[in-house]
């Protein structure tokens, strides 16, 4: 396959001869191979998920039921209209043999990864690591090692005994700090028990927070409070810049107290002193000091009091992002779920009156923005499913937009996120707007930046490298904006020209190595967010073709043009030299889009099924228990199962490439095979 727009008139060369059903002409308007005078006949499935499984009747009030939108839930409809045709009882020949040799092959590569980790980690203080199959994911409870060395609590110990101002093992402070007992953020380390909690918690049972701010020199504090702000509050602007230092100011001053500030904003000061620490190289030799000030934080009496509070949202949010760098923080995975649940039940993302007005509604939309992205990107890095449903997006305002300029100086990079969210929002709002009106908009922006930038470097003059950086961030932004544009347009039911010059480009190659320069830009994990949006967004004409509206889902004809794509890209990376690794992006993307729309092969109701057709394979031949005929093998799992493992080696493959083409950004923790990026 040489061009996306083969996908109507050479499926073969799409997908390959042998993973190309008759139905995919069929369903994309061609005609097929047998025409009847009948209408075919369809099998429909008219309600979603959670009203199936309670068996009450379902409004389909699209994008979320009444029932799922009183509970607060996200609502996945399963609606399903899938021709029946004899073309779908076959199967190509030895298709589903290659599929299982494929999956085998990768699975016995993935093990082989394992395996090494597990060898590195072993010298270490991994040894009691459970063993992690290829469909492993965190259990709901914590990992429990047998063994505990003399110095260190276990990882059993309760709460309570660890000095955690709690009581209910039901309350929210108690799911979040059991979260914090584990360490890590994917499958493969996010049962790890957080050994540091243990240690840190024990020891500093009786330390102030506040005393244990103040033992650190001044100087360095202030430090650690500027790199916040030029850099994590650069891409999530969650705060306010002149606030924080406000209040830290307050909290510095030798007459100061604790409790003169509410305890949730004390923490978000502790906290962000924490996130400004841990992402400079210079505090790299204080790294425990960050540490410690987070446990002891994490006791400030009559912290978890409101738990409705924007301040408290804030701080939750920070923990997250904190978790992403540092392994001692907690579990990612669980922590950004047990947030972003938090969010959602206070209603946050279903009225935007909820959010109320003035300053505190404008907060409380930054944070949801922040927490959607952070749930969509992060989230996606480590394969975990979304939170946070889809079209949530809608309900919820942006806040205003920020001139490019030295505004808390942060306003050149704040914008493009902003410029991102409110072009998503009012797309959605309204999806005729046209293509050419987005493509203008972005040009438009991309150059009101730049000049932006250049009009701030004239006044403060800055190094070459931080411009270079700067420069390379826009062309980032502005080049996943291109990529936007179709998701964003509805009107193109098809692949249309403007489309198909879009991508025969070489917009879809620069992207991609944006993608390598974002990791130059930004060095740490956030990196791996903007790397995320640049280039999953290249099958933005995917979605616009076949994800138009969730009534009318066709996951057989997604998995078919996702297969295009990922061939497409393949064959990009025969003729550009470092774009394979890239590749994989595409793969982990179709991983995500299956896991949003909650398709786990058989551990999914919809999968399990009969009357749905995962693939034009499933079930292809129904026959029953007792008919001395094997059942054959569940093809909609092989898919899963290989959809999965190309995503946790792609996951060690971005390491591979961040290290080696941006070795400074080695960090402490990979010394002992644990990779700071994607834990």
């Amino acid at each position: 396959m040489d061009q996306p727009q083969n996908s109507q008139t050479s499926p073969t060369s799409q997908a390959g001869p042998s993973e190309v059903p008759v139905d995919l002409l069929e369903e994309t308007g061609a005609p097929g191979p047998s025409s009847s005078a009948q209408p075919p006949r369809t099998r429909m499935l008219l309600a979603c998920d959670r009203c199936r499984q309670r068996k009450t009747r379902c409004d389909t009030n699209l994008p979320s039921c009444n029932a799922c939108l009183q509970a607060g839930v996200p609502c996945m409809t399963a609606e399903r209209d899938r021709p029946l045709r004899a073309s779908t009882r076959t199967l190509p020949r030895d298709y589903v043999e290659r599929l299982q040799s494929q999956v085998g092959d990768l699975e016995a590569q993935y093990q082989a990864l394992l395996q090494q980790e597990s060898n590195i980690t072993s010298a270490h203080f991994m040894t009691d690591h459970p063993t992690v199959g290829i469909e492993s994911s965190p259990e709901p409870r914590g990992f429990l090692p047998q063994n505990h060395p003399a110095n260190i609590p276990p990882v059993s110990m309760s709460i309570s005994d660890l000095g955690v101002p709690t009581h209910d093992p039901l309350s929210f402070e108690s799911t979040l700090f059991e979260a914090i007992k584990l360490s890590g953020c994917d499958p493969l380390r996010a049962e790890s028990p957080n050994l540091l909690f243990g240690s840190l918690s024990a020891a500093l049972n009786h330390v102030n927070a506040l005393d244990l701010l103040k033992s650190m020199d001044i100087q360095s504090l202030d430090a650690a409070v500027n790199n916040y702000i030029h850099f994590i509050h650069a891409h999530y602007p969650l705060l306010i810049g002149e606030e924080v230092r406000t209040k830290f100011a307050i909290m510095m001053n030798p007459s100061y107290r604790a409790g003169q500030i509410a305890p949730a904003e004390e923490f978000v000061i502790y906290l962000v002193v924490i996130l400004g620490m841990t992402t400079a190289p210079e505090f790299r030799s204080v790294q425990l000091f960050p540490q410690m000030l987070y446990y002891s934080a994490l006791r400030i009496p009559g912290l978890f009091n409101d738990l409705q509070s924007i301040a408290m949202t804030q701080a939750l949010i920070l923990i997250a992002v904190y978790s992403l760098y540092d392994p001692a923080a907690g579990s990612s995975w669980h922590i950004l779920d047990i947030v972003s649940s938090h969010c959602i039940s206070m209603g946050w993302h279903l009225i935007s009156s909820s959010l109320g007005n003035g300053i505190e509604g404008t907060a409380r939309g930054w944070a949801f923005w922040t927490l959607y992205s952070l749930d969509r990107m992060a989230g996606a890095s480590m394969g975990r499913p979304f939170t946070i449903a889809n079209d949530d997006l809608i309900t919820v305002p942006v806040p205003g937009m920020r001139a490019p300029g030295p505004l808390d100086d942060t306003g050149y990079l704040s914008g493009p996120l902003i410029s991102y969210y409110r072009l998503l929002y009012r797309a959605r709002r309204n999806p005729e707007v046209g293509f050419a009106h987005w493509s203008s908009q972005f040009d438009e922006w991309c150059t009101n930046t730049k000049n932006g930038v250049n009009e701030y470097i004239a006044a403060s003059p800055k190094p070459d490298e931080w411009i270079n950086s700067m420069y390379k961030y826009i062309d980032l932004v502005y080049c996943q904006g291109l990529l936007l544009i179709p998701q964003f347009s509805t009107e193109f039911p098809n692949i249309t020209d403007d489309i198909r010059e879009l991508y025969s480009s070489e917009t879809m190659y620069r992207a991609s190595k944006m993608v390598g320069l974002s990791f130059g830009v930004h060095r740490y994990p956030l990196a791996w967010t903007a790397g995320y949006k640049a280039f999953a967004t290249g099958m933005s004409y995917l979605f616009c073709v076949a994800l138009r509206d969730r009534s009318t889902i066709n996951l057989p004809e997604v998995y078919h043009v996702s297969t295009a794509c990922i061939n497409l890209i393949e064959g990009l990376a025969a003729k550009f030299d470092g774009l394979l690794g890239y590749a994989r992006f595409l793969v982990k993307a179709v991983d995500m889009m299956l896991r949003l729309y909650n398709v786990e092969g058989r551990n999914s109701p919809i999968a399990n099924d009969p009357h749905f057709l995962y693939t034009p394979y499933s079930d292809a031949i129904p026959r029953s228990p007792n008919s001395g005929v094997p059942r054959p093998p569940d093809v909609a799992d092989l898919h899963v199962r290989r959809f999965r493992c190309l995503s946790r080696l792609y996951l060690r493959a971005m390491e591979d490439i961040r290290l080696k083409y941006f070795p400074e950004t080695k960090d402490v923790y990979e010394t002992f095979g644990e990779v700071a990026v994607g834990m």
